[in-house]
């Protein structure tokens, strides 16, 4: 038998018109138009339903609606026409009812651009009118770069009548003027930094350049001052602060001095100098090592660069502050720098791990571990192997990538990965290394928990909602809610994605709004100089994809609405 509901009543205006459509009339449903605040939806008197056993008939709030405090009316957030869906739920015979404000102006999610919607003039109700239509558009949140022409275009619609839908552009905000950051700029050539965007697009590959020597009192470099950028203004009044502008940390220590009223960088001894992503300048001595890394050297602890003519036998250790140089083969040893690192040879060994805070360029590298501060460029081969980075990674043209996981906090280029019987690579750009790792410890551990509630029930059945399942339901909600708010984007706090929402829309809307407090993901992709094959898993921030084909020449990034990820072409970009 049907269930019987009590069924609330709709505070607005509605009726059946007929308007022209491609040369035949056809008849649509029109609403009045409703003012923000205004009611949308209220339930009977409490009184009239007391005696009555019925529950009341289940409604959602839509877009641009919400409820009062005590849940009984349906306010609309925003002026705009109300729109009623039913909507049939899995194994349920009745409906619930989702009710909408289709807004009278529609804004851009950069709130950029707006744009005046009219719906049809209902017999009764209201309707928006020439006298009405300014207020009701500041009402919608417009205040800045209406067009007078696209307005005057509105009120001759409404003066006329208006009896069709009409989606007339309103106004535009002013776009800001990036400025142009603060940078160093040297006396000489240090690089170029491995990995370098050029400005036509490509990468520079040219050999990293370290172990340079410098004399007391040489000037190093000049920092340039930065150029602000000028503000723009959205449609809503918003001041939009410009990209760029932005000044630099100057990082020096006592081998080095730096003038603030001249901006120069200068050596305060003989020796060689070091650059660590750009902004921390330091003069270090060499220590030049002829050989191998072997049981007649030991390992190595350095305050200064280290250049090993050589190879780094099994079981070795180099930590220096300066640079480290490795002419040949690093093989399941370890390399600690403050600085940067460049092995001229490869990288084998399950045990081989790779430290730096700067760059780290190497040949190639065998089920070995990188992790740098800056950028990584691999020029011939991955095979199985960590590689992770505070900046880009690239892989030059050419190259080959074979399973293992690539972690960069920018962008990544590859040339070739996979092949059609190894194990997928997983890829992931714009993230968070240290809290990548978090995310995975926390699925194994939810996986956990879930087989150890799951053996606990079957175990104790009529016990198995005793104190301790619900503890351990308790500990591993604790974790997906964990899962669900940790953010994996550079530069945001840790949790602060909102979890998981109902409504998929104010979950976007949301995530939109926390993931701008971080780096701007939308210019972050993985580019494909090559072929990619089919399982390849790949990450920009927040966002997953595994590849369903094997593609070639491609980049990947976010689409517009930066809710999933797509694949371009790679030329021309």
């Amino acid at each position: 038998m049907k269930q019987k509901f009590i069924e609330p009543d709709l505070l607005f205006f509605e009726e059946n018109i007929c308007i022209d459509c491609n040369k035949r009339s056809e008849e649509v449903l029109v609403t009045e138009l409703l003012r923000k605040n205004q009611p949308i939806l209220s339930w009977p008197e409490k009184k009239s339903r007391s005696k009555q056993d019925i529950k009341k008939r289940t409604v959602h709030e839509g877009r641009n609606t919400h409820f009062s405090e005590d849940g009984e009316t349906l306010i609309a957030s925003t002026v705009g026409y109300p729109r009623v869906d039913s909507i049939k739920q899995k194994d349920e015979t009745d409906s619930i009812l989702l009710l909408s404000i289709d807004p009278l102006v529609r804004i851009s999610g950069d709130a950029m651009q707006a744009t005046l919607c009219l719906h049809p003039a209902t017999g009764n109700g209201f309707s928006p009118r020439e006298d009405t239509l300014a207020e009701l558009i500041t009402e919608a949140g417009i205040h800045f770069g209406i067009d007078k022409t696209a307005l005057q275009k509105a009120l001759l619609i409404l003066k006329q009548g208006c009896s069709d839908f009409h989606d007339i552009p309103i106004a535009t905000g002013q776009a800001s003027h990036p400025g142009i950051d603060a940078f160093l700029k040297f006396a000489f050539e240090i690089g170029p930094i491995a990995g370098t965007l050029l400005d036509d697009g490509s990468i520079d590959f040219r050999e990293r350049k370290i172990m340079i020597g410098v004399s007391n009192d040489e000037l190093l470099a000049t920092r340039i001052k930065a150029v602000p950028g000028v503000a723009g203004i959205n449609v809503r009044g918003e001041e939009i602060q410009p990209e760029g502008g932005s000044e630099i940390e100057v990082k020096i220590l006592d081998d080095v001095s730096y003038s603030e009223d001249t901006g120069e960088i200068r050596a305060n001894k003989d020796g060689i100098l070091t650059v660590v992503n750009g902004s921390l300048i330091r003069v270090c001595s060499r220590q030049i090592i002829n050989g191998d890394i072997n049981y007649e050297i030991g390992n190595v602890h350095s305050n200064n660069c280290v250049s090993v003519r050589g190879a780094v036998q099994p079981g070795f250790k180099i930590q220096a502050v300066g640079d480290i140089e490795i002419l040949k083969e690093v093989m399941s040893a370890s390399l600690a720098s403050e600085s940067n690192i460049v092995i001229k040879g490869g990288i084998t060994g399950k045990n081989t791990t790779i430290q730096a805070s700067g760059d780290v360029d190497i040949l190639f590298i065998e089920q070995g571990k990188i992790e740098a501060g800056g950028n990584v460029v691999i020029r011939r081969q991955s095979y199985y192997s960590d590689v992770a980075a505070g900046g880009n990674i690239r892989y030059q043209p050419g190259s080959k990538l074979i399973g293992g996981n690539i972690t960069a906090g920018s962008n990544v280029s590859t040339a070739n990965v996979g092949s059609d019987n190894c194990t997928p690579s997983h890829i992931a750009a714009g993230v968070d290394f240290g809290r990548l790792q978090y995310y995975q410890q926390l699925k194994e551990e939810r996986s956990k928990r879930q087989d150890e509630l799951i053996k606990w029930m079957q175990l104790h059945g009529a016990n198995a909602r005793s104190r301790k399942v619900r503890n351990m339901e308790k500990k591993l909600n604790e974790i997906k809610m964990k899962l669900l708010k940790l953010n994996l984007i550079p530069g945001t706090l840790k949790y602060s994605r909102v979890g998981a929402l109902k409504d998929q829309l104010e979950q976007d809307a949301a995530d939109d709004s926390i993931e701008k407090k971080g780096m701007d993901i939308s210019k972050i992709h993985i580019d494909i100089q090559g072929t990619m094959y089919v399982g390849t898993e790949l990450r920009i921030g927040n966002r997953t994809m595994t590849l369903n084909k094997t593609i070639s020449n491609r980049r990947i990034k976010l689409d517009k609405r930066q809710k999933r990820l797509i694949a371009a072409p790679l030329r021309g970009i």
